[in-house]
């Protein structure tokens, strides 16, 4: 909580060391006066276990053991997985002012140190996702990745683009710097020129009525699920699944934000052109922020700062669908027969046994012949 140190050397002898942490339970360890958030769902063995304590100094355990409203048993744990992500990523994490996602395997705490007319230079200080050999082998093998998975989005500048070469990398101590540049940015659209139809009503709407719905149907969808766009998509319900609880949701949720703004949609079924990103009117994206994350009807609220083309600064809230793993699944599967079943059609042969798949069927279980 404070980021007190706990231990250290003792001037008692050469081996001593002087230790003033407390390894206190999270939910009381039995009931009675003064128990502090005693969860009666647990078994002994749970309230002793690890999952259930909390290293903190004396004051501090003072502190957590008589305010049980201000520090929740969520609260703690939130508490204790933010530290050991800290710990683990070392101390140069406070430095780190935001993430650097570099194409779509990629994604590093850094900064940038240095930006000009010809190229915009940035520190890595640790990596989130991947690693350094991932890196250099992103750079050594630049060509052969799919174009539009050669990007740089910086949660910093809160800005994206298409890398106009490989990067260039070099080790600087215990960090990495990387030169790169952007090809020119991608087409905008004015957002004040902007409306189409409303996905509840059927009515025609503009302005931030038809920016939200924009926004959402964007992050809202995950790739693979619709079979005219399977290459497109937000990964947004992936990492709510997986990484909701991190330190580090929020960032990669801004980032995702970014790539959405910031890097061309895939060409789409019947189109071989490049067009606008898939929210084609927002030209940087100043933050995101996660109130909670806990769903709402299966539903997460998010806070959007960003400036849109034509219009400026705009700040709102999204509610955004996000799909369970088991519906995101068959979404997949769904997509994958609908697109298997058009190419039969288009090639004159039989086509599939109806629209959509049986509800048992899964794509590893290969299409019927």
């Amino acid at each position: 909580m404070c980021k007190t140190p706990t231990i250290g050397p003792s001037d008692e002898g050469p081996h001593a060391v002087t230790n003033i942490g407390i390894a206190a339970h999270i939910t009381a360890a039995a009931p009675g006066r003064g128990a502090r958030r005693y969860d009666p769902s647990l078994t002994p063995e749970q309230r002793s276990g690890i999952e259930n304590a909390i290293w903190l100094c004396r004051i501090c355990d003072g502190i957590v053991d008589r305010d049980e409203v201000r520090f929740p048993a969520h609260t703690l744990k939130h508490i204790r997985r933010n530290h050991t992500e800290f710990v683990r990523l070392g101390t140069q994490v406070e430095t780190a002012v935001g993430l650097i996602a570099i194409g779509p395997a990629i994604v590093a705490g850094g900064q940038v140190v240095r930006s000009d007319a010809s190229c915009l230079v940035v520190r890595l200080t640790f990596f989130l996702e991947g690693s350094a050999d991932d890196l250099l082998a992103f750079v050594n093998r630049f060509e052969a990745h799919p174009h539009l998975s050669r990007y740089v989005l910086l949660s910093e500048l809160g800005l994206g683009g298409l890398l106009d070469s490989a990067p260039g990398v070099e080790r600087e101590g215990a960090a990495w710097q990387m030169t790169f540049r952007w090809q020119p940015e991608a087409p905008r659209l004015a957002a004040t020129d902007l409306a189409g139809m409303c996905r509840q009503t059927g009515e025609l709407i503009s302005g931030a009525e038809y920016w939200v719905q924009c926004f959402e149907m964007a992050l809202e969808q995950p790739p693979g699920t619709w079979f005219a766009d399977m290459d497109g998509g937000s990964h947004l319900s992936e990492l709510y699944d997986t990484l909701r609880g991190s330190t580090w949701f929020e960032a990669l949720v801004t980032c995702e934000l970014i790539r959405l703004a910031c890097i061309p949609a895939p060409p789409k079924l019947g189109d071989r052109t490049e067009s606008h990103p898939p929210i084609p009117f927002v030209r940087r994206v100043r933050g995101v922020s996660v109130p909670k994350t806990e769903l709402n009807d299966g539903r997460l609220t998010i806070e959007v700062d960003a400036d849109l083309e034509g219009y400026g600064r705009w700040t709102g809230p999204l509610s955004l669908f996000i799909y369970t793993p088991e519906a995101l699944g068959i979404q997949r599967a769904k997509a994958q027969w609908m697109t298997e079943n058009k190419r039969r059609i288009e090639n004159g042969e039989r086509a599939l046994p109806g629209l959509v798949p049986p509800a048992d069927w899964k794509p590893d279980d290969g299409f019927p012949e």
